[in-house]
């Protein structure tokens, strides 16, 4: 369990006031110099943004501007990012597929039905706050983020099999940090992958709607079914009312810090 100041973890929507949170989290890390931008676009994408090569510093400002405008956003942030007090430890990238170019075209990771999930493409978690369930709460805090705005599923690529990578190079996530947070691989490795490619294998966390009916959305199953009235019993319908609404609160489970996105 994170622990702090305040022993709060607190995992907020990015913001264009905050996109320096994710240099810190990344800073010294294979992703420095990424600014979430790499899952996102191509390489011909990238140099129709000027955001390829050029000098560190100049490159590093285009990036950083490209993200700040990603998290202005009005209807979904480029991802969220995990403070501890006021210091962020982590960082993950979250968005509809089709945000992501390389993974919507990439051999490894083509889709596997016609489910429009969201996607997890990376995950980070500062040095010194690793391996205490950090990136499980981000990535409970990524599914409710994404079911609030209308996910129906949210769905990772993950590196195949147990065998250790360097920290730095896990930003895939793991298998293993997926199923805690309640996700199910639907897809082993795909067959065929270009020498050099990384194997990985698809998990997913299917989101149902409160008060909705088993069932795939249109089926018959997902649909209410009509109950007749019995005979010499039926009543007038009530007047319709302003509805109420209301929130419901989540617990923690698991062993790991639970925190909701604000």
């Amino acid at each position: 369990m994170a622990t702090g100041r305040d022993g709060q973890l607190e995992i907020r929507p990015l913001t264009a006031a905050r996109v320096d949170d994710v240099k810190t989290v990344m800073r010294g890390t294979w992703g420095s110099s990424c600014w979430d931008l790499f899952p996102r676009y191509t390489a011909a994408q990238q140099r129709e943004l000027g955001i390829a090569g050029g000098e560190p510093g100049t490159a590093g400002a285009k990036r950083r501007a490209v993200l700040a405008k990603l998290a202005r956003r009005r209807k979904n942030s480029a991802g969220l990012v995990a403070y501890l007090g006021a210091e962020p430890i982590g960082f993950v990238s979250l968005g509809p597929r089709h945000d992501y170019t390389p993974v919507e075209n990439s051999r490894a990771t083509p889709p596997v039905d016609d489910v429009a999930a969201w996607v997890i493409p990376c995950i980070t978690v500062r040095r010194g706050h690793r391996g205490q369930g950090v990136a499980v709460a981000m990535i409970r805090a990524a599914v409710d983020y994404a079911g609030e705005r209308g996910a129906p599923a949210v769905e990772a690529y993950t590196r195949a099999g147990g065998k250790r990578v360097h920290d730095d190079f896990a930003f895939f996530g793991t298998k293993a940090m997926f199923e805690k947070a309640g996700f199910r691989e639907i897809r082993g490795v795909l067959p065929g992958l270009r020498k050099g490619s990384v194997p990985r294998v698809t998990m997913r966390r299917t989101i149902r709607k409160r008060g909705a009916p088993a069932g795939r959305p249109g089926s018959a199953a997902a649909r209410p079914r009509a109950r007749a009235p019995r005979a010499g019993n039926a009543r007038p319908r009530p007047a319709r009312g302003r509805p109420v609404s209301g929130r419901a609160r989540r617990t923690a489970a698991g062993g790991v810090p639970r925190a909701r996105a604000r």
